[in-house]
C-alpha cells in the first residue's frame, strides 16, 4: 500500500527577488512547500521581504528567478485559474468607501464569479459584521475595515488563504476570534 500524500497547496523552488533599481537580492534561492490544512507564518524584520513574497504568491508581483507552483501548476495561465481557489488580504484592503459591507462583498462576488448570494451574509456573520446595515465602509472603524477585508478574502471559501498582517486594527477580542 502506498501512503496517501495530499497535494501541496503551494511550493516555491529557488525563488529570488530583487527590485529593478537595486543590485542586491531581497531574498535568494528560497524553496518551501505548504501542506493543506496547516497554518504557516512568516516572521522577520521590517524590509525583509515578507510582504513581497506574499504579493508574489498572490500574483501581485513576480519573482526575479525561480518557480511557484499553485496546486501543482507552474504555468501563468494555470496559476490564474488556481488563484480562484485562494483568498488574499495583502497590505491595505481595497474597499469601496461609499458602499456598505454587503455591497462591497457583492461587488467582489460578481468580479470573481462566485455563484449565489448566500455567501455574503454567511461571510459577514463569520467576521462579525452582520449588523452593519446601511453604514458605509468610509464610516467604519479601522477594525471594522479590517474585518471587511477579511470577509473579502474569505468570500469564496478558499482552499488556500494568504493574510498579510491580518490583525492590524483589530481589538483584542477580534484577534482572539481570528
Amino acid at each position: 500500500h502506498k501512503k496517501f500524500s495530499p497535494p501541496l497547496s503551494v511550493s516555491c523552488k529557488n525563488l529570488s527577488f530583487t527590485f529593478s533599481d537595486e543590485n542586491r537580492f531581497l531574498y535568494e534561492n528560497v524553496s518551501f512547500s505548504l501542506q493543506p490544512g496547516k497554518i504557516y507564518g512568516l516572521s522577520g524584520k521590517n524590509g525583509a521581504g515578507k510582504t513581497t513574497l506574499i504579493r508574489i504568491l498572490c500574483g501581485l508581483a513576480y519573482p526575479t528567478q525561480g518557480k511557484i507552483y499553485l496546486f501543482g501548476d507552474d504555468t501563468k495561465a494555470g496559476q490564474v485559474k488556481q488563484r480562484k481557489r485562494m483568498g488574499c488580504l495583502v497590505e491595505s484592503p481595497a474597499l469601496y468607501p461609499d458602499m456598505t459591507a454587503e455591497q462591497n462583498l457583492e461587488v467582489h462576488r460578481l468580479q470573481r464569479g462566485i455563484p449565489g448570494k448566500d455567501c455574503i451574509q454567511e461571510t459577514l456573520t463569520l467576521v462579525g459584521l452582520e449588523n452593519t446595515g446601511h453604514k458605509k465602509a468610509k464610516n467604519f472603524s479601522l477594525g471594522m475595515r479590517q474585518r471587511l477585508a477579511l470577509a473579502i478574502a474569505l468570500l469564496s471559501k478558499p482552499e488556500f488563504l494568504v493574510l498579510d498582517e491580518p490583525t492590524n486594527g483589530l481589538d483584542p477580542m477580534g484577534i482572539v476570534e481570528l
